[in-house]
């Protein structure tokens, strides 16, 4: 076969024909022209021929014209062999794919692509070489020339109602210039009429090319081109109405009807979204618009809508032009407001509770865009008008009376009546009129807590509270004005009112102290108990003493100071440094006495948090002036025998001491404040469910500022960064080591182990009841990036450890100081234990202290006054806290702790008043380790407590399944 040549002239023919099993498809084709040897010859085709293709584009592109090369690319598309291989068939073998593939849903796909692609090709082929192509596959025989005329046809359909039956038929016009008006009236029964597509529909009648004015669907032809006209029996012309006239209507097809009657409507759209309820678990909202007495659904498609009304024995046709611009603006509104904003469908299928919000929360923006809410007669009537609740408070000597009214329309109900509803969640109240109203969301959020700690009195009608629940009192009210003034001072510090220290005080305390002695004292004054929550290091023993002081110039009964054992030396040694005439009691010892009345006649009771546990039946029954509990995050948990006991103690006021009042979740503020000011924050169970779940479970913002201010007037918390200018500077430095080789394989090796039984536990679904053996193969890991001769001291020496080397190395660097000292933490005795033994092997004199030390005030009064002595190593857990070691101008932590606030604790050992000298922390971690993954979860995740008093969250007992793989990467 003879090819056509590029580099003589040709054109660009586009040929219409018939396959087997795919209908009338057009393809592309090079046709060489005739060369010009005779004038009537010239720029006539020949007979070579070739088919025009993507891969040939560029050896012909001198020839192609506009649109060529892009119309040939999507024929390309719709060529057989192209489907074939598009729809999984093998294009070498056509006939075997249409005789056995070629059904079903493959061939819907494929005429649906030739008809796409036939759509998009047909309007660009207007001054085009377009034939018919003849039967011995000729693209471009001169009998198959084809017109395409710029002007289109048009297209009217008739319906004639006559008695039985209605008569359907087209009247179709195409444009001719011989013809009357330069319009021919074609006859399409019986003639060679091609429809090449449907949507929309193009035909080729007598060898021209036409498409509709306006556009149709092709298929809406088809029939006639076989028959004149359709006869639809008066049996079936309500289905046929249905099915083929009001589509058309819509579809703005030009129709001409006799035996009924058209209506044309454009009247003023009215909106409205229909309530409905669905198995009393869930709502639909259905937007719909009206025209007249028309109602549809807002979200149906298409700029006219058609109705058909039996009349008068007949049918009439209802044709509504919609207001698209009106339309389109009240749905953007709706848009916005979506109950379902992620859903493919909105404003169906709403539960029950989504639903009430939306309604509460919207039916007012609703109303007012002129939309009317209308709900389903079926016996559930919402009262759409929002409740309005208006509070007033009076003051009752310690006590606060709510009295608080709620207007329904016409209904005004106490708002005591609506307490179940709102503890129990339930948004939907019975009205006397049978409707139901529903409760705004908010009450939930803004009342939950007060009705919960609130009492009912007067009648039933008046809720109360306690004075030292006024922060819930976070509404307009009419306050008494020394309730009002006690809450506006507690919102500063500036505002409380200063107090002049006894003079039997000796010492001078720094503005900060005396701001808290002021706060203090305020507390004291209105019978509220709080936490002085200054970071480690800022004096709270000072400042408590001073108020002890302050209190005793008048006679009291003892108060009882409840601590930590390792605190005892520290508070008898401040006593009687500071207040040196307080008497004092150390209740502690085997041989303690067992009559509390020895306690009357001193001023301070010390005692240990398990002594006071042990014995509680004797404490309980004391009247003291003062319970004061120090490092009170030893009753974080709320269930401990500890916590409980100290809840019976009997005092006049209470007062914690804390430098981390939430150590590790929420809930160790409620154990807290049920010390302090019993049924401030409800119950426990209330607490969690409220505040616990919503805060540190769904990150909730809302939840944790009302938390926050709630407990706001209860906590004085100055940071050092506040207090700076009483202070040296802090360096801090993370410092990075390099594993050994050996000790980086033998990590490599159990990182890998570990890993991939957690994924193997993940993928059964069973890592939480293993999640022990995880946190083991975590704990390994931490032990080898520090010092592997943690795990194994027979296989390593000491100096198979990158991280002790660097320890040591900056030791001697400190060491040669002669004035510098160094607290040295570990989490690990284990490590102390190996740095003890090398320090005892060169000569080096150390204090040591570990939960085991007997002598622990010896060990840290040596280290504060020798100085021959500059190295103290102290495990993390008992020297964290309690020790006043500002001897010390360095301080090495040489593993991270999950809780980040156990370490600065260690490190305010050390940055506390009373340091003069700046204090240079370092902090160690070994490169590529678990060290580096502890270091960004804490930042991931230390965010709790900053929302609530700016302290860290412990890491250790969040850990999700995301945690450990991360950590183990």
């Amino acid at each position: 076969m003879r090819l056509v040549d590029a580099a003589i002239p040709f054109r660009v023919v586009y040929s219409i024909y018939h396959h087997e099993y795919l209908g009338l498809l057009l393809s592309a084709h090079y046709v060489q022209l005739l060369p010009p040897s005779e004038p009537d010859t010239e720029g006539m085709l020949s007979l070579v021929h070739q088919g025009a293709h993507p891969g040939t584009l560029k050896q012909f592109a001198e020839g192609l014209e506009e649109h060529d090369a892009a119309l040939i690319k999507e024929l390309e598309e719709i060529r057989p062999k192209s489907l074939v291989k598009k729809f999984g068939g093998d294009p070498r073998k056509p006939l075997e794919f249409f005789t056995k593939k070629f059904e079903g849903q493959i061939e819907k796909l494929a005429i649906s692509k030739i008809q796409k692609t036939m759509a998009s090709v047909l309007p660009r082929l207007y001054g085009k070489a377009i034939y018919i192509m003849g039967n011995d596959g000729y693209p471009s025989p001169e009998a198959g020339k084809v017109e395409m005329p710029a002007q289109r046809a048009t297209i009217r359909f008739k319906f004639r109602k006559k008695e039985g039956f209605i008569r359907y038929y087209p009247t179709v016009f195409a444009p001719n210039e011989k013809a009357e008006g330069g319009m021919e009236r074609l006859v399409l029964k019986d003639s060679d009429s091609l429809i090449l597509c449907n949507k929309p529909g193009w035909l080729v009648h007598n060898k021209v090319l036409l498409r509709f004015d306006p556009d149709i669907d092709g298929k809406k032809l088809r029939p006639f081109l076989k028959k004149e006209a359709l006869y639809i029996p008066e049996a079936n012309e309500e289905e046929f109405f249905k099915k083929f006239l009001i589509p058309m209507l819509e579809a703005r097809y030009p129709i001409e009807a006799k035996g009924f009657t058209i209506h044309e409507m454009a009247p003023q759209p009215q909106f409205t979204l229909m309530v409905k309820e669905h198995n009393q678990a869930s709502f639909s909202f259905v937007p719909q618009v009206s025209y007249d007495h028309f109602t549809f659904p807002l979200r149906d498609n298409g700029s006219v809508k058609t109705f058909m009304k039996k009349e008068d024995g007949g049918f009439n046709f209802y044709r509504i032009n919609r207001d698209e611009k009106v339309e389109k603006k009240i749905n953007g509104f709706l848009e916005e407001l979506r109950p379902n904003p992620q859903s493919l469908t909105p404003w169906e299928l709403i539960d029950k509770e989504t639903g009430l919000s939306w309604l509460s929360n919207h039916t007012q923006d609703v109303q007012e865009m002129g939309i009317e809410i209308l709900q389903e007669d079926n016996g559930y009537q919402l009262q759409l008008i929002r409740p309005e609740l208006s509070l007033a408070t009076e003051e009752d000597g310690d006590w606060f009376d709510i009295k608080a009214m709620v207007k329904i329309g016409a209904f005004e109900i106490p708002f005591i009546k609506f307490r179940n509803h709102i503890l129990k969640g339930k948004r939907e109240f019975n009205l006397p009129d049978g409707t139901i109203a529903i409760l705004p969301e908010e009450w939930f959020s803004d009342y939950r807590h007060l009705l919960e700690v609130s009492e009912i009195r007067e009648g039933g009608d008046t809720l109360s509270i306690k004075k030292y629940q006024a922060p819930l009192l976070n509404f307009p009210s009419k306050l008494g004005q020394g309730r009002r003034q006690m809450l506006e001072d507690l919102s500063s510090l500036d505002r409380i009112p200063d107090i002049t220290p006894s003079k039997k005080l000796k010492a001078k305390l720094r503005n900060y102290q005396q701001e808290g002695l002021n706060w203090l004292h305020f507390m004291q004054q209105h019978h509220m108990g709080g936490i002085l929550a200054d970071d480690m290091g800022l004096g709270k023993t000072l400042q408590t003493l001073s108020l002890l002081q302050k209190t005793y110039e008048e006679k009291g009964n003892p108060s009882l100071i409840v601590l930590p054992t390792s605190l005892i030396h520290n508070w008898q040694n401040e006593a009687r440094k500071f207040t040196p005439n307080l008497s004092v009691f150390v209740h502690t010892g085997i041989n303690r006495p067992k009559d509390p009345q020895i306690f009357s006649g001193y001023n301070l009771i010390l005692t240990t948090y398990g002594i006071v546990r042990q014995d509680i039946n004797m404490l309980k029954n004391y009247p003291f002036q003062f319970v004061i509990l120090d490092e009170s995050q030893n009753i974080k948990n709320p269930d401990s025998k500890t916590s409980k006991a100290v809840r019976k103690l009997v005092a006049e006021y209470r007062l914690s001491l804390t430098g981390t009042p939430i150590e590790n979740t929420v809930m160790d503020i409620w154990s807290q404040m049920a010390f302090l000011n019993p049924g401030l924050l409800g119950s426990e169970a209330f607490f969690k469910k409220f505040y616990v779940s919503p805060i540190e479970k769904d990150k909730d913002p809302k939840r944790s500022a009302k938390l926050r201010r709630i407990i706001y007037p209860f906590i004085l918390r100055r940071k050092k960064q506040q207090v700076e200018k009483d202070l040296p500077p802090r360096i801090e430095k993370l410092h990075y080591c390099e594993m050994t080789e050996r000790q980086e394989s033998w990590y490599q090796e159990t990182r890998s182990q570990y890993r991939n039984y957690l994924m193997e536990l993940i993928n059964q679904g069973a890592w939480k009841k293993n999640k022990l053996n995880i946190l083991t193969g975590l704990q390994k890991l931490r032990q080898i990036a520090i010092h592997p001769q943690m795990l194994d001291k027979e296989a390593y020496n000491l100096e198979e450890s990158g991280k002790y080397l660097e320890v040591k190395r900056l030791l001697k660097q400190v060491i040669s100081k002669k004035r510098s000292k160094v607290l040295i933490f570990s989490q690990f005795v284990k490590m102390l234990h190996l740095l003890r033994d090398d320090l005892e092997k060169e000569g080096i004199k150390f204090n040591y202290l570990d939960g085991s030390t007997k002598n622990r005030q010896e060990q840290v009064d040596t280290f504060q006054s020798d100085p021959s002595i500059q190295v103290f190593l102290i495990s993390l857990k008992a020297g964290g806290v309690g020790l006043n070691l500002t001897a010390a101008d360095y301080v090495f932590i040489l593993d991270p702790w999950w809780n980040p606030a156990v370490e600065n604790q260690a490190i305010d050992r050390s940055h506390r008043i009373g340091q003069k000298r700046t204090v240079f922390y370092y902090k160690f971690i070994t490169e590529g380790t678990i060290e580096e993954k502890i270091l960004n979860l804490q930042q991931r995740k230390a965010q709790l407590s900053d929302d609530i008093i700016s302290v860290e969250e412990d890491m250790y007992k969040t850990l999700n399944a995301g945690d450990l793989e991360a950590l183990l990467v």
